[in-house]
């Protein structure tokens, strides 16, 4: 008689770049005949979660993302400025997710998939599970200051990081038995330097916050993997990672590997 195994979902993280890191994890869970049945994703997580939802081909998203990570593609991504509700307007970057997931709907991915973000107008946190895909995920990216507010109805949603870093009561609301949530924010402190600026202060200030709110947000997860990336480089600006920290991806591979005995007895595969 074969063991029915339990489902599934997987809470991914915001944190830029560091959401490299969620490749890894997926790539290593497959190697390992770990299937995922859900994901939920904030941020970052809500890109790599909502690529890998739309086309349930992890080696396919890995090469999306190679072939972006260039200065030329992040020029491009970040050249439509619009200073009055933020620095770039972000509609740039929505191209280059379409030119991949072409017109697809949320409903209709390979996963069950949502994306978190918060409505500006009111402060509710949202979950994204109908609708365009690219702006969901577009929507879920919008850093306050750096990137305007989405318009989606009559709400105008921002980073779903500023409300819910790790969407664990989301994925397990969606069907998941067992939820890992991904924490990207290890290793931000202490400082490892003493060089202070006004960007630094500004960065640190607010990954404080989300050190916070991502250690409140894990809380219900049955495993919570924390990718151990190090912060090393000068990353005067914060999307440059982007370019530099191919490394990323193995670090997300190593959590998963230290992990896989606990996790397949989570799973009822041991």
């Amino acid at each position: 008689m074969k063991t029915k195994h339990k489902k599934l979902g997987l809470a991914l993280g915001a944190g830029g770049w560091r959401g490299l890191a969620h490749i890894g994890i997926i790539k290593e869970l497959l190697k390992n005949n770990i299937e995922i049945s859900y994901i939920a994703g904030s941020s970052a997580g809500a890109l790599v979660g909502g690529m890998y939802a739309a086309f349930r081909d992890i080696e396919k998203v890995e090469s999306i993302f190679r072939e972006n990570m260039n200065y030329r593609r992040l020029l491009y991504a970040f050249s439509d400025p619009r200073p009055k509700w933020g620095i770039f307007a972000g509609e740039n970057m929505e191209d280059i997710f379409e030119k991949y997931l072409d017109n697809r709907q949320i409903e209709d991915t390979k996963i069950p998939f949502c994306a978190l973000a918060c409505d500006l107008l009111t402060g509710e946190t949202i979950e994204l599970s109908k609708g365009k895909l690219s702006k969901a995920i577009h929507a879920s990216l919008a850093v306050p200051f750096f990137l305007q507010p989405v318009k989606w109805g009559k709400m105008r949603l921002i980073d779903g990081a500023t409300a819910v870093p790790i969407p664990v009561k989301t994925v397990k609301q969606m069907g998941a038995e067992v939820v890992i949530a991904v924490n990207l924010q290890k290793n931000h402190f202490p400082m490892s330097d003493h060089k202070i600026s006004a960007f630094k202060t500004a960065l640190k200030t607010s990954q404080v916050m989300l050190y916070h709110l991502a250690e409140y947000s894990q809380q219900p997860a049955d495993l919570v993997l924390f990718p151990d990336i190090k912060e090393n480089g000068d990353y005067k600006n914060p999307f440059l990672g982007f370019v530099k920290r191919g490394d990323v991806f193995i670090d997300g591979e190593e959590v998963v590997k230290n992990n896989i005995q606990k996790i397949k007895e989570l799973l009822g595969q041991n």
